[in-house]
């Protein structure tokens, strides 16, 4: 019976010595909407009209071939009213079944094309953000962050730091626009050395 009561007192004086320990190291916190960050970002909006520009060029061509098909449609319901040349019916009909083949492979291939360009533009973002939350946490010494997608039932607005992360992309997308144009015109005076060498 001793042995408990000193067990429990002992349990009772860690708790309450560690409570004012843990009150006094307080967490640095902040929140970010990784979602927001690459729709608002340059970067992101660039990137989110390119695909949008493949979308449609694929949606365009599927429409064509739609119209193709129920033009050739429209046609064999005339032939078959008009004419009586089975023949030419058959054809036709073999010339609408692979039509429609056609129309099936392109959708599978351009649902897995756009698939490929999502992830081809969306990746190097992603990976972007991640790198510049870190940087952040570093700089600013954020013992955590936290992602606002996430289970977050209030929040603080001095915590968001999305904004803060957007400037930061839109940062880093201006560098690499300026590098790549920086290094096509380097390259251009050393084309036309080459070519006057020659």
């Amino acid at each position: 019976m001793r042995k408990k009561l000193c067990a429990v007192a002992l349990v009772f004086l860690v708790t309450f010595v560690s409570i004012p320990a843990f009150a006094q190291t307080s967490l640095k916190i902040a929140v970010v909407d990784s979602d927001k960050a690459f729709q608002e970002s340059i970067w992101g909006k660039k990137s989110i009209e390119e695909f949008e520009k493949e979308r449609a060029e694929l949606q365009k061509t599927g429409e064509n071939l739609d119209k193709e098909i129920a033009d050739l449609e429209e046609k064999l319901a005339k032939q078959r009213n008009f004419l009586d040349d089975k023949e030419a019916e058959q054809k036709l009909q073999a010339e609408i079944e692979s039509k429609r083949m056609e129309g099936r492979n392109f959708v599978q291939q351009g649902n897995a094309r756009l698939a490929e360009k999502q992830q081809e533009l969306l990746e190097p973002i992603s990976e972007e953000i991640k790198g510049l939350i870190k940087k952040l946490a570093i700089e600013e010494s954020y013992d955590l962050v936290l992602e606002k997608q996430l289970i977050v039932l209030y929040l603080n607005p001095e915590l968001d730091v999305t904004s803060r992360v957007v400037v930061m992309l839109d940062q880093v997308y201006r560098e690499r626009i300026s590098s790549k144009s920086k290094g096509s015109e380097a390259s251009v005076p050393g084309q036309n050395t080459e070519k006057d060498a020659k």
